[in-house]
């Protein structure tokens, strides 16, 4: 069996890592540090991962003593190992990316005319607001650690290459377009 994680799995097992618990707080956490806005983890799968982590034998349950209705989760050895592996190919490795907007261009010819430009422009609005709200959440971050710094800075950088590059391309399609 590959030890290989999803990011979703590598997510909560980060969080196992960090400290036991159950799906409850696993969920509290998440929201409470906005995982959500930077990995695809949703709500209803937090019990899915658990229990497929367990399945791997990269985490284990015990019953919460104080409600018995709940397993406390915990990484196993082979868990923790795997975690530091994920951890280590997370940083070293680029993963290409394969953004939708590249085959709305290359389609770019088949759309109404106007409709390419008037979606790129909805594109570049919508990116701005996000671009707002990342730099609100980093400005009121109470963490200053490096690591949360870097986070914050990696996600802004992206967001303000694709606004650049958003700007650069509606400008010059629709110069473009004027031209035809």
């Amino acid at each position: 069996m590959s030890n290989d994680l999803t990011n979703a799995e590598y997510a909560v097992l980060g969080l196992l890592v960090e400290r036991p618990s159950h799906g409850y707080d696993l969920e509290k956490i998440i929201q409470t540090r906005g995982m959500r806005e930077w990995t695809e983890l949703a709500f209803s799968s937090i019990y899915f991962i658990l229990n497929r982590l367990e399945k791997r034998g990269l985490a284990e349950s015990q019953r919460d003593p104080a409600k018995r209705t709940r397993k406390i989760y915990s990484p196993t050895q082979s868990g923790r190992t795997a975690f530091q592996t994920a951890t280590e190919k997370a940083l070293a490795i680029p993963h290409p990316l394969y953004p939708s907007v590249l085959l709305g261009l290359s389609n770019w010819q088949t759309a109404p005319p106007g409709a390419g430009m008037k979606a790129l422009r909805h594109r570049l609005d919508a990116l701005i607001e996000i671009q707002m709200k990342v730099e609100a959440a980093a400005n009121g971050a109470p963490v200053t650690l490096p690591h949360v710094s870097a986070m914050f800075d990696y996600s802004l950088t992206q967001l303000r290459s694709e606004i650049e590059w958003l700007r650069r391309t509606v400008k010059n399609l629709g110069e473009t377009n004027e031209q035809d």
